[in-house]
């Protein structure tokens, strides 16, 4: 039986300052922090990126009733760099004018952080390049996934009000949870990286990889 002292032995061993779980914590806060560095128009990239996705995804072809519009924001508010504008077209007036719901946002806490958190996992994991190239494309997926379905929680909450949508009062609350939860809240942008790291980049064989 191998003894507790045996035991921590091994454990201590294992984060040594040579150990696979230092040289990843290295690894992983090298490439986060090159990614989310502050670089020459980067978050303008971004954030047009994120704009003419969204309005690829949220606009498919044929729908007439529902318009999503991803912009540039006023800047009036500092930080906020995407004007997210939900809108009815039944709704317009002669003019083509009429009542939307709109909000403005950053782009990058909400699309880029857990993106760059999620690719920063996965390269400084210890495994195979070809895992870990398989691992970093199903990463990237997941994590816009994610996003979108983001975006998609603060659709729900704000279409009752345009007779977008008819939800009962417990799902206006709970997509009021979720818009909440999704929208305002960043530990949220942190957790679901890490889970989506671990199914898209771990199998069984590897669960002592990063201490032994």
């Amino acid at each position: 039986m191998t003894s507790k002292t045996s035991k921590t032995s091994k454990f201590t061993s294992g984060l040594s300052m040579k150990g696979p779980a230092v040289k990843f914590l290295l690894r992983f806060l090298v490439i986060f922090g090159l990614l989310i560095a502050p670089w020459p128009g980067l978050n303008q990239a971004y954030s047009q990126y994120f704009q003419s996705l969204g309005q690829l995804v949220f606009n498919p072809t044929g729908e007439t009733k529902r318009m999503v519009v991803f912009s540039p924001a006023s800047g009036q508010i500092p930080g906020m760099d995407t004007r997210l504008t939900l809108e009815n077209a039944e709704l317009a007036d002669a003019s083509g004018r009429g009542l939307v719901k709109s909000t403005e946002i950053d782009a990058r806490s909400i699309g880029w952080v857990p993106t760059a958190l999620t690719i920063a996992l996965i390269l400084a994991t210890p495994i195979p390049w070809t895992r870990r190239l398989v691992a970093l494309a199903g990463g990237i997926f997941l994590i816009h996934l994610f996003i979108f379905f983001s975006l998609q929680a603060w659709i729900w909450n704000n279409s009752p009000d345009l007779s977008l949508l008819t939800l009962s009062k417990f799902e206006q609350r709970v997509v009021g949870e979720l818009n909440y939860a999704l929208m305002n809240q960043l530990g949220i942008s942190f957790t679901v990286p890490v889970v989506i790291w671990t199914l898209v980049t771990f199998r069984r064989q590897d669960q002592d990889a990063l201490v032994t």
